[in-house]
């Protein structure tokens, strides 16, 4: 692309864009002529190839078109005034612009130069109007540089800035649609504010109920309305041929797929040949709806509601949302919840991957698309995985083989939603016959671990 804007013209190029220049500002004809092209392109041609030489030429032609058109307006302006100006206000106005050009005529040339059409006609009435002709040439030569200038740079920038320009707005795009949410709630809050005849306290909390209004009314939709969960269905993953590739998978689930969404350890793994849901409804879990898996409709969400068992939110693991969510009997604030993803098959059992944690408290979160009012969870989420460890050290149906050290350790002062000691659980149902050693690639001893 830069090699064909270098090579773009030839000679000719320069005296056809001079032209163009000289030609936009001439009285008379620069109404005609869109001159800001030649300036672009010569930016253009100066980001591409580095010639200078012609960004100057067209702004030295659009300084000779502000000159011949001062010395048209100084031969002929006050004929042409008077031909014109047949009634009395109208030589009123005129006298009062030729003051105007006379006492502060050199801002009044400079600042044309940025104001559009009035930079056609600005020369001709400076010269009409018997502005010192040196004092014209030093403002216009001013205000050249500025008004053409301003478009050499943005051909220059459309050239070389628009790399950097996309990575500006990349973000903005891929969050658009929380930007949005923003923009509405602080546009709600804003007009709610003036239009309220009442005192500043009442103002404000008539504008915060706005912006809660539109939150939620904005949750609701996305979560209820909208298809966003339908269009973040299977969407690639993995098909695991063995447990041994465990020790290489980004054991990591999001809420999103941007820099935002803070993530959540997997921290269980499942070899069996039973789904998980067996084993779960046999330790006395009790399974939740999820978004992506369930229609769920808000009648059945208030339901779910009252029965302290709601839908549980996304989370994606290499883009695949969970197949099956469970949750322990406990409250609305407070309860222990465990999610499953099919990884793949070896050995004729499947490998399940769970992510457990406790819900600690309702917050604002980054999720999907937009932010949300949704559970956080404990940070401690190596707390709710010994919970499970021990329910199911418990239970004939499985072997606790161990917790392998899979998952990056993440301490308090480390950024992020949770803390771990980087240990996975490690689970098989209590039909393997593998020896100890089979789990060393997952970071396990060869007698266990105990």
């Amino acid at each position: 692309m830069l090699e064909f804007l270098a090579d773009l013209g030839g000679w000719e190029m320069y005296p056809l864009l001079c032209l163009a220049a000289f030609a936009d500002t001439l009285a008379g004809v620069g109404f005609f002529v869109f001159g800001e092209a030649a300036f672009l392109l010569s930016g253009v041609r100066l980001a591409a190839s580095g010639d200078i030489l012609l960004a100057v030429l067209v702004l030295s032609a659009a300084w000779a078109g502000d000159m011949t058109s001062y010395v048209l307006g100084r031969r002929f302006g006050r004929r042409a005034a008077r031909r014109g100006l047949g009634r009395l206000k109208r030589r009123r106005q005129w006298r009062r612009a030729s003051g105007l050009l006379l006492s502060r005529g050199a801002a009044f040339v400079v600042a044309a130069r940025l104001l559009g059409p009035l930079a056609w006609i600005t020369p001709f009435l400076a010269g009409t109007a018997g502005m010192a002709a040196g004092r014209f040439a030093a403002a216009s030569g001013a205000g050249g540089m500025l008004g053409g200038g301003q478009f050499i740079v943005l051909g220059y920038l459309g050239v070389q800035g628009l790399p950097l320009l996309g990575g500006l707005l990349a973000p903005a795009l891929q969050h658009w649609q929380a930007l949005a949410l923003l923009g509405a709630v602080l546009g709600a809050a804003s007009l709610i504010w003036h239009l309220s005849p009442a005192g500043c306290i009442k103002r404000g909390v008539y504008c915060a109920g706005a912006a809660i209004a539109v939150f939620l009314t904005a949750n609701l939709y996305y979560f209820f309305a909208s298809d966003a969960h339908a269009a973040n269905g299977d969407s690639g993953g993995f098909a695991l041929q063995d447990h041994c590739q465990l020790a290489g998978l980004d054991l990591r689930a999001y809420p999103g797929s941007t820099s935002l969404h803070l993530p959540q350890p997997v921290n269980v793994v499942l070899l069996s040949r039973h789904p998980p849901e067996a084993l779960m409804a046999n330790l006395g879990w009790l399974q939740n709806k999820t978004f992506t898996r369930d229609s769920v409709t808000l009648p059945e969400y208030v339901r779910l509601l009252i029965g302290s068992t709601p839908p549980v939110s996304e989370l994606y693991l290499h883009g695949i949302p969970a197949r099956s969510a469970f949750q322990m009997p406990g409250t609305l604030s407070e309860r222990l919840h465990l999610r499953w993803w099919h990884a793949g098959q070896a050995g004729g059992r499947g490998i399940y991957l769970g992510a457990i944690s406790r819900d600690d408290e309702i917050a604002i979160k980054y999720y999907g698309a937009i932010p949300a009012l949704l559970h956080d969870i404990d940070p401690d989420v190596d707390h709710a995985r010994d919970l499970l460890r021990n329910q199911l050290e418990a239970s004939a149906d499985v072997k606790v083989s161990g917790t392998a050290p899979l998952l990056q350790p993440v301490q308090d002062s480390d950024p992020g939603d949770y803390r771990t000691d980087g240990k996975v659980l490690v689970v098989s149902d209590s039909t393997g016959s593998e020896k100890p050693h089979h789990y060393e690639c997952l970071g396990l001893p060869g007698k266990g671990e105990v």
